[in-house]
């Protein structure tokens, strides 16, 4: 009988393989600065220390193409991991290419690509045909030097081996949708999962309550029921340790734990430790650029499904900015706070989405370093866990008062938890005594406790008397926990130089800014310090990448930095600061090189960081965080010689934006926004006309924080007539702008309209789309139309007034603008309200308060139901409107943002003497008179006068006092050319 291979030959066979291509970059630019020889001899040894790498990984070199090769894992022997053993493979390759920098071998950087798919090839094995190869070559020429990129669907076989980054989605030849850029790493197989740090591999001592609190609320969670617990303690008392204890525990059950690490000098920078997160899932260029497609598939391919509006508002306040804009801003925009809630509702999102099907540890630790959007995050996540499989576990040395949250405050640890600490240490029974003799010096803190233990450890006392460990100590400069680590780092060796310039960077460091501060000194010995100080529990690996470390406690970090003499460390701080300084990108945050600047005595550039961290932050609506960098970079500022040169340009620029910070969170009127304008002005008019040009927000901040309407209106006069020779149309345009805005309300009609005419022949559409959210957060158009509506009104020019309002809201609504559809729906309102068309001002209400409550904007909501309650009063007996009437003027009075207190005063008094309490209206009136006569707000006062004297006849007060406010009300009216006023005082005096 013939044997199955006789009856029937096989032409070729389908399987799935991962292809890898590995290419030399730049390989003919180095042949042709090589000897031939040499390079050939490189590259041959390359190939073949590949090869083995390939052999030893189950992989097969399909060829050699002279500066690259061509590899398959699956064949021709079938492998069930042949995906990971590829990519392992890769990462192996990277490793030699660097480690061929000798002199007897030409230095290579390597490009892989990684894919796998089904591909066809022959008996023989000489043809090989489909998508795997393919992609694996377009891969490999879309890599960075000494990188690799790995395909989806190698990356979903091997995720459980490897952590990826998403580096973009990327159109390549022949394949007709956008493929995914994954960069591999390989998993520190010591940690699996992230998770905070755990110190040594002892049993925590001491902390069964808490434990079993932390445990209780996990099975509480995994009902359904999660919640925040604050883990609160002073510094080495064992919250970290406590924390990981807790997620260890958890580490063989289904779910996910994520660790956030708040970082010192961190505070300025909003939401550092989420966004931290989402770097380990993307990389950060997707997130400066704005790519949502790739972003969302980094968000799917770690189990987050989201919407493309969270995707959206995570990536809008991630996106790289005009930074030198956010000086512009007058305060906020209208929408910022929104948007600050939105952002943190988007954040939350991605956080909790996976939760609903998975169990979820969040862990927020050193909490007392959080930026203001991070602790709102924080507090959101605690309000959604209850009904989700989540527990949010905050550590922090300060107590925060938190509704949601409940609370477990460490102590110092019990007796017999000291002695158990000690003897775990010891392993052995430890002297008698010993322990009680720690428990004296430690007060029961468990770090300090636990540096002890091993101090005498390393001693082995001899002795059982408590002179002998006495004398250990005085021997040692023993006196506190800080003397305690700095003796650990000094027994180190040469391992406590690294620990030394490490702490000058940060608690958090890279080993390549290491190694770049560490010059000559070979990688290899570096690697052989990093050992010994992981091991010997001062430095782990950490928990936000795989490819830093951090020191395990934060007072390991400083006592490493106050080892050294300060001139040493200002001269470390001094490299780092150079190479920030001449980076096209600082690799590290603005606000940590303005401090490493700061440090190095580099005042000017650490102001000019601190003001790049506060504008980011402007931009992003967080203006506490912004604060934080302003401070720094006003001790900066004041630390430059009086000579100078740019002194007088950073001066400028830290006010523009202190000013714009103290309006946003002490209000627009407050004292601190003045004076700092006020002190602007006072330094900008001491400078050329060009300078001054070039300041324009220093104007407006100026103008715009005036204590009243006559204040404001001349310094309107000034910076109109002032910036009339500046070239720039938009800087024209907003000078205008506020000629008009102060004008209206001054009553000054004629001035206001010059003003929008000539303003509007500047406005450029596209240019106001940058500029809206910095100067009043509306746009310009919009408020001139809307202006130029009510003075036309004035002015009895109803034709006028009415195409104005028509073309306003248009605009608004082409705009699509939150701030400019509520301020052109409020322009609506008010013209609305002057002619009592009740129904209409209740309906364009109705339409500002949704928008208003949709994007969050309280000053226009307290306005909508001021005008919607003020509307049904005055149609209905119902209380019903006073009431709305009454809670929007309540709201507007707690958010000190009554721009229009005249005729809001004016409603007020309407409404009193509807429900029949004439002596309050009056009382009212008289007093939003006195206010109007002082502050200028004179535009309404015509009306003012004219209630007053029908609230009079109400009265039965005495003919003339009726007729004395009349005539004072025409006056008024005659005197503005408000020809409309003028008309309805004279037909009241004539009734």
């Amino acid at each position: 009988m013939k044997t199955l291979d006789a009856r029937i030959r096989f032409t070729g066979e389908r399987r799935q393989v991962t292809a890898l291509f590995y290419d030399i970059v730049g390989s003919t630019e180095l042949l042709l600065r090589s000897e031939p020889e040499k390079f050939f001899r490189s590259v041959s040894a390359l190939h073949q220390n590949a090869e083995t790498i390939i052999r030893k990984r189950g992989g097969f070199l399909h060829q050699r193409l002279g500066d690259g090769g061509c590899c398959f894992f699956g064949y021709p022997e079938q492998s069930e991991d042949a995906a990971e053993s590829a990519v392992q493979a890769s990462l192996e390759l990277l490793h030699i290419a660097a480690g061929s920098k000798t002199k007897a071998r030409t230095p290579f950087q390597l490009r892989i690509g990684v894919a796998t798919g089904l591909v066809v090839f022959s008996t023989e094995g000489d043809e090989i045909v489909g998508t795997a190869p393919v992609l694996a070559a377009r891969l490999q020429a879309e890599a960075e030097p000494n990188s690799v990129l790995v395909a989806d669907s190698t990356v979903r076989l091997t995720r459980h081996k490897f952590d990826y980054r998403l580096v973009r989605a990327a159109r390549l030849k022949g394949f007709e949708d956008p493929i995914a850029l994954w960069r591999p790493q390989e998993r520190d197989r010591s940690a699996p999962e992230a998770s905070p740090s755990e110190g040594r591999d002892r049993p925590i001592r001491g902390r069964e309550k808490e434990l079993a609190a932390l445990s209780g609320a996990w099975a509480s969670a995994l009902e359904g029921k999660g919640s925040l617990i604050a883990v609160v303690g002073e510094a080495g008392i064992g919250k970290s340790r406590l924390v990981g204890e807790f997620a260890g525990r958890l580490r063989q059950t289904a779910h996910e734990t994520v660790v956030f690490q708040c970082g010192r000098r961190l505070e300025s920078q909003p939401l550092h430790p989420f966004l931290s997160f989402l770097e380990r899932l993307v990389e950060p260029s997707v997130l400066r650029d704005g790519d949502r497609e790739t972003f969302m598939r980094a968000l799917q391919a770690s189990g987050r499904e989201v919407d493309a509006a969270v995707a959206d508002a995570i990536l809008s306040f991630t996106a790289d900015r005009s930074l030198p804009m956010s000086r512009n801003i007058r305060v906020s925009d209208p929408s910022g706070l929104a948007f600050r809630r939105k952002v943190i509702e988007a954040a939350a999102g991605i956080l909790t989405c996976k939760a609903r099907a998975f169990p979820t540890l969040l862990i927020f630790e050193d909490v007392h370093w959080a930026d203001d959007m991070t602790l709102e995050l924080i507090d959101r996540l605690g309000s959604l866990a209850g009904g989700l499989p989540i527990l949010v576990v905050q550590t922090s040395r300060l107590r925060r008062s938190l509704a949601v949250a409940s609370e477990i405050e460490l102590s110092g640890l019990s007796s017999a938890a000291v002695r158990d600490l000690v003897a775990s240490i010891w392993h052995e029974h430890p002297p008698p005594g010993l322990s009680d003799f720690i428990l004296d010096q430690c007060d029961g803190m468990p770090l300090y406790a636990e540096e002890l233990a091993y101090f005498f450890q390393g001693r082995q006392p001899l002795g059982k008397s408590l002179s002998e460990w006495q004398g250990l100590l005085r021997d040692g400069s023993v006196t506190s926990l800080n003397d305690l680590l700095s003796a650990k780092l000094a027994a180190t060796g040469s391992a406590r130089r690294v620990a030394q310039i490490a702490s000058v960077i940060g608690r958090e460091f890279s080993i390549s800014l290491l190694i770049y501060l560490l010059e000559g000194v070979s990688r290899r010995s570096v690697d052989a310090d990093i050992d010994r100080l992981l091991s010997e529990g001062i430095i782990e690996r950490s928990s936000a990448t795989q490819v830093a470390f951090q020191f395990r406690h934060v007072l390991a970090q400083e006592a490493a930095y106050g080892s050294l003499l300060k001139s040493d460390r200002r001269r470390i701080h001094r490299r780092i600061a150079d190479r920030l300084i001449t980076e096209a990108k600082p690799s590290l945050p603005a606000a940590i090189a303005a401090w490493q600047c700061a440090e190095a005595g580099l005042h000017d550039a650490a102001a000019r960081f601190a003001l790049a961290a506060a504008e980011a932050s402007v931009l992003r609506s967080a203006m506490h965080e912004a604060n934080v960098s302003l401070e720094l970079c006003a001790r900066e500022v004041a630390s430059l010689s009086r000579r100078h040169a740019g002194r007088t340009e950073l001066a400028l620029s830290l006010c523009e934006l202190q000013g714009v910070v103290a309006s946003a969170l002490e209000g627009e009127g407050s004292e601190s926004a003045r004076r700092v304008y006020s002190r602007a002005m006072q330094l900008l008019q001491k400078q050329p006309p060009a300078v001054r040009m070039t300041h324009f927000p220093v104007y407006w901040g100026w103008w715009f924080t005036a204590p009243n309407i006559l204040t404001q209106q001349s310094r309107a006069r000034i910076l109109v007539a002032d910036m009339q020779a500046v070239e720039d149309r938009e800087t024209r345009l907003q000078s205008y702008h506020c000629g008009w805005a102060t004008s209206f309300h001054a009553g000054e009609h004629g001035f206001c309209l010059d003003c929008v005419a000539n303003g509007l022949k500047l406005y450029d559409p596209e240019s106001a789309v940058r500029h809206r959210a910095f100067f009043g957060g509306h746009d310009a158009k919009v408020c001139g139309l809307g202006e130029s509506a009510l003075s036309y009104l004035l002015l009895d020019d109803a034709g006028a007034s009415e195409t104005a309002i028509s073309a306003c809201l248009e605009w608004a609504g082409s705009t699509d603008h939150a701030g400019s559809m509520v301020h052109a729906l409020y322009y609506a309102i008010v013209l609305r309200r002057c002619q009592s068309r009740y129904d209409d001002v209740h309906a364009l209400g109705e339409r500002m308060l949704a928008l208003a409550e949709r994007h969050g904007l309280a000053a226009s909501q307290a306005r909508a139901n001021m005008y919607c309650g003020w509307a049904e009063r005055m149609t209905s007996s119902a209380a019903r409107g006073e009431a709305r009437f009454k809670a929007g003027l309540l709201l507007q009075q707690q958010l000190g943002t009554d721009d229009n207190f005249s005729m809001h005063s004016d409603m007020h008094a309407q409404v009193l003497q509807r429900v029949g309490r004439p002596a309050e209206a009056l009382a009212t009136v008289q007093n939003a008179i006195s206010v109007g006569r002082s502050s200028g707000q004179s535009f309404w006062l015509a009306e003012l006068y004219r209630l007053s004297a029908t609230l009079r006849r109400d009265l039965n007060e005495t003919p003339s006092s009726i007729r004395r406010d009349l005539t004072r009300a025409i006056q008024i009216a005659e005197g503005q050319k408000a020809a409309w006023l003028a008309a309805r005082a004279k037909r009241s005096l004539d009734a």
